[in-house]
């Protein structure tokens, strides 16, 4: 099936502004579940830290920090939920309802796109082993089976994490739609898609997603700059970006099946 990405460009910005436009309380929500990461670089006293003669774990507000991060945990599943929403294809934008099973979907969502993180983290990890192992040997230069050993899980690390970012994506839709984690991960099932929607295409339409990401939050990072007004634009305007590219993903995704299909409305 062909895929024109401007015609999905222009139907998913225009979703986005009918999600939140006019509906303050969905926009607020929004807003209220980023904001512990918002506020995060207002625990620090910057002059401080700088003033310092020598770095001092003191410096760092743990505490604060870890009731930020906790609260940002606990709201991401909110938004993953609702998100969960927008990627079963609903042509009206969803409602935050349904506290219970929304917030189940986020766990769910969160849960695939980490399962296929985890092969890439493991790789990384014994790569940085056998690098540590090579070097901590008499000789302070690593011999010929550690440097091999480096290289090949630098290949394998590269290599997982392409798989997963093609299919992370893919399966998460998957996964909302199913209501199934193991769904979301069948490598199978998933590649199927990707085939039936045209590699050329997928790779193309995640392109297209990339440079307007760019375009995004590097016109968000210049507002940033703003003192105190700029941190306020930019928790504003996030979640249109986020709509966007869940409705775009969404559309990509719907070029896999048949026409005609309806959207699927599980869980």
């Amino acid at each position: 099936m062909n895929m024109d990405n401007g015609i999905l460009v222009t139907e998913s910005f225009s979703y986005a502004k009918e999600t939140l436009i006019g509906k303050w309380t969905r926009w607020l929500i929004f807003i209220i579940c980023g904001l512990p990461m918002a506020l995060l670089p207002f625990i620090f006293d910057p002059e401080k830290i700088a003033k310092a003669t020598e770095f001092s774990w003191d410096l760092i507000p743990w505490k604060e920090m870890a009731v930020l991060f906790i609260a940002a945990f606990l709201l991401s599943f909110i938004l993953s939920g609702y998100l969960a929403r927008i990627y079963r294809g609903a042509a009206t934008p969803p409602e935050f309802d349904n506290w219970g099973p929304l917030y189940i979907d986020g766990i769910k969502i969160f849960v695939t796109g980490l399962l296929w993180f985890i092969p890439v983290a493991l790789a990384f990890l014994l790569m940085i082993a056998f690098a540590i192992l090579g070097l901590s040997q008499d000789s302070h230069q690593p011999g010929p089976l550690g440097i091999s050993l480096v290289v090949i899980f630098v290949i394998i690390t590269v290599a997982l994490a392409i798989i997963a970012l093609l299919y992370s994506m893919m399966g998460i839709i998957r996964c909302a739609r199913t209501g199934s984690i193991r769904e979301g991960i069948r490598f199978t099932a998933i590649t199927g898609i990707l085939r039936s929607i045209g590699w050329v295409n997928y790779l193309i339409a995640l392109v297209v997603l990339f440079v307007i990401g760019i375009v995004f939050f590097f016109a968000l990072s210049a507002i940033s700059l703003i003192p105190y007004v700029g941190d306020i634009i930019q928790l504003v305007f996030i979640p249109v970006y986020t709509i966007f590219s869940a409705r775009y993903m969404t559309r990509v995704y719907e070029h896999s099946e048949p026409q005609g299909a309806g959207p699927v409305l599980t869980g």
